[in-house]
């Protein structure tokens, strides 16, 4: 069983890929349990990105519980993320690997999900936000070289440094000052026991209502900032925009 480290790591023995062998379910069963349809589901089989059931004679196939939890995980990618058949199989011929490790599925998701550009670990356009990344991880002694989240960072940098949001590490810390309690109950959260495709379920759907959360608090703040200063001008009444009293 994977265990959570002091530093909210999962380590572990390499994930179980699932498949127990010895599948009964029809197509339509795992249309039902999916919540795929038929025709998307046989797509899938031909575009390789879902594995073929087992035929049971020549004009019938059976499958497995491995197959519901792919064809979840699919529908993530597709209907959260909008992904295309080559960044679904990109992920699942990971998963597929024989011995993956649950940090490498958790590596790979996180990748998956920032859409961060090939070769932006090299990019000399992003030295500076590298080492900027880099510096928030020593102060923090927060692990994670070489991988997905630090590499998304930096390119995350640079892009608001071209709208004029140039972040500096001191204020990157006081980010991370308020993340860093949130992470370790987040990835209790996510229950890192399953086969790699629940696992990747998991924890494709966190990270999107972890992103859409936090930039829901963040808009909230600004928009509160910003009517917040129109009443202090007097170019707004003062009870503007007030929430509910509690209770209504």
């Amino acid at each position: 069983m994977a265990q959570i480290s002091h530093r909210g790591e999962w380590w572990g023995p390499p994930l179980s890929n699932g498949r127990i062998g010895g599948g009964s379910m029809k197509l339509s069963e795992l249309s039902a349990q999916s919540g795929v349809s038929t025709t998307t589901l046989k797509h899938w089989m031909r575009v390789g990105i879902l594995p073929a059931g087992t035929l049971r004679n020549r004009t019938t196939a059976v499958y497995e519980q491995s197959h519901v939890d792919r064809a979840l995980l699919i529908a993530v990618m597709r209907d959260s993320y909008a992904a295309s058949t080559a960044a679904i199989r990109a992920l699942t011929d990971l998963i597929d690997s024989d011995g993956v490790s649950t940090l490498e599925v958790m590596n790979a998701c996180q990748s998956f999900a920032l859409g961060t550009p090939r070769g932006s670990e090299t990019d000399p356009g992003l030295a500076a936000y590298r080492e900027r990344t880099y510096e928030l991880m020593r102060r923090r002694d927060w692990r994670g070289y070489p991988g997905a989240a630090e590499r998304g960072l930096a390119h995350a940098l640079a892009q608001a440094a071209e709208v004029g949001l140039d972040y500096d590490v001191d204020e990157l810390m006081q980010y991370a000052d308020a993340l860093e309690p949130f992470a370790g109950r987040n990835i209790a959260a996510l229950q890192p026991d399953g086969s790699p495709d629940v696992v990747a379920r998991r924890m494709l759907l966190a990270v999107n209502a972890r992103a859409r959360q936090l930039v829901a608090v963040s808009s909230l703040a600004h928009a509160a900032m910003s009517i917040r200063t129109a009443i202090e001008l007097g170019v707004a009444p003062p009870d503007l925009a007030k929430p509910p009293a509690a209770g209504r």
